[in-house]
């Protein structure tokens, strides 16, 4: 029923139904302009390059806001040879841990999903300058220039 009012006002139905239209002015695809969702639910990450309704488990998702790192969540990141060695001093067990560590630059996303009881690192090749991202289950997504 709502789907032809939809096509008739050529919006998405996730559009229609949330009031807001999506207009994507990103398009030169600046992956530093990027937004990160997690489903609360079943822990998807999700990405976009730009603004978008996204939704999961039936679910409309926000885009997360990246904060600046307290000292538990504080990143480590040295260069070995060609590469970005990211480590985090950040407990893994099964109800507090790192979910996934991101590279972001420019032209590049790269992700390293985690899992509890494994470890807080990843590896990344040297792109130039960026950002990385890391999400906390409790604490939310956080951010450090690199």
């Amino acid at each position: 029923m709502l789907e032809p009012l939809a096509q008739i006002l050529q919006v998405s139905l996730p559009e229609l139904l949330s009031g807001e239209q999506v207009i994507n002015t990103n398009r030169a695809a600046n992956l530093l302009r990027s937004k990160l969702y997690v489903c609360p639910l079943c822990g998807n990450v999700l990405h976009s390059t730009g603004p978008a309704v996204i939704s999961c488990c039936g679910i409309t998702l926000p885009p997360l806001e990246a904060e600046t790192p307290d000292e538990e969540h504080t990143a480590q990141c040295e260069i070995i040879e060609h590469e970005h060695y990211v480590t985090l001093p950040h407990p893994m067990t099964k109800s507090h841990y790192i979910s996934f560590i991101a590279c972001v630059t420019g032209d590049r996303f790269n992700m390293v999903k985690l899992y509890p009881e494994g470890n807080a690192q990843a590896r990344f090749f040297i792109r130039g300058h960026g950002m990385l991202y890391w999400y906390c289950n409790r604490h939310g997504l956080f951010c450090q220039r690199i």
